[in-house]
């Protein structure tokens, strides 16, 4: 669904478990990497530094030897509420070029909400042309799948 400038896409969820868990599926690298794409896609985070300036740098690679480099950094940590990150810039704010076309920041919230947890992907693009390239790419059906399995495999941690 589209946010006030038209450039946003947006996932909103509630998850059946503790933001506790939600948070630790997030925070730890191994764990994120179980999650973050969409099965039988995997990722393997190259650099992980979960503060402001942080690198967030992954690989994905796909079922028939696809490979998308994504390199990015944190803007904002804050425990079990709030990660934002961009791939607009790298480790201590270096700026890099936007070769997608569709450069975004993302907004994750953690919401406690007994032992749920309500979970809010916002994800702000610079453009409509950049909304629309990572709608084709399937945002929805992708972002959405990983989120079951950020779900599934926050429900197994303790």
């Amino acid at each position: 669904m589209a946010g006030q400038t038209g450039f946003d896409l947006e996932i909103n969820r509630i998850l059946n478990t503790p933001v506790s868990l939600v948070w630790k599926a997030w925070i730890v690298k191994e764990n994120l990497e179980e999650w973050w794409c969409p099965k039988p896609w995997r990722a393997e985070f190259t650099a992980f530094d979960p503060r402001p300036g942080g690198a967030f740098d992954t690989i994905m690679r796909g079922p028939d030897g696809e490979k998308h480099v994504y390199a990015g950094s944190f803007l904002e940590v804050a425990p079990m509420e709030r990660i934002v990150f961009t791939g607009l810039f790298g480790e201590n704010w270096r700026p890099l070029p936007d070769e997608s076309g569709m450069g975004f920041a993302a907004i994750i919230t953690m919401t406690a909400q007994g032992d749920q947890t309500r979970y809010s992907a916002l994800v702000r693009h610079a453009s409509a042309e950049g909304v629309k390239k990572h709608e084709e790419m399937g945002f929805h059906d992708g972002w959405g799948a990983a989120i079951d399995q950020l779900e599934a495999l926050a429900a197994s941690l303790s």
